[in-house]
């Protein structure tokens, strides 16, 4: 007996979102961020405060988050993943595209909205 896999929709995450600092993103990219996860089972959206602890946020306009693949019971599976800025409509469709897809390690999530992690959570080298 087989089992059949997991449509991609139905693969867990949680994206927090900063909403302190989002500035110049408008309220549709949120709401587009909002409707793709209402469309995924096991997808969860948490609004926060500044995630400028976990990205390099300060220096650029518009919404940042962070995604991580979870189990159902929101154990992490897999690493971080960094996004931002996402100012307009048209970044949110491809964010919203990508976890849609089940967040495929491919280049579905353009460069441009791919963050760069704090200074804090660079690595050093001696």
């Amino acid at each position: 007996m087989h089992g059949s896999a997991p449509s991609p929709k139905s693969r867990p995450f949680t994206l927090v979102a900063c909403t302190d600092c989002r500035g110049s993103a408008e309220e549709q990219v949120v709401d587009r961020l909002r409707r793709a996860v209402g469309h995924c089972p096991h997808g969860v959206m948490v609004a926060t405060r500044c995630l400028g602890g976990l990205l390099r946020c300060q220096s650029s306009r518009g919404l940042h988050a962070a995604v991580q693949p979870c189990a159902e019971d929101r154990r992490p599976t897999g690493v971080v993943k960094r996004l931002g800025p996402i100012r307009t409509e048209a970044d949110a469709e491809a964010i919203a595209a990508w976890l849609l897809a089940g967040m495929p390690d491919d280049e579905t999530v353009p460069g441009s909205l791919r963050a760069d992690p704090s200074p804090q959570h660079v690595a050093r080298l001696n």
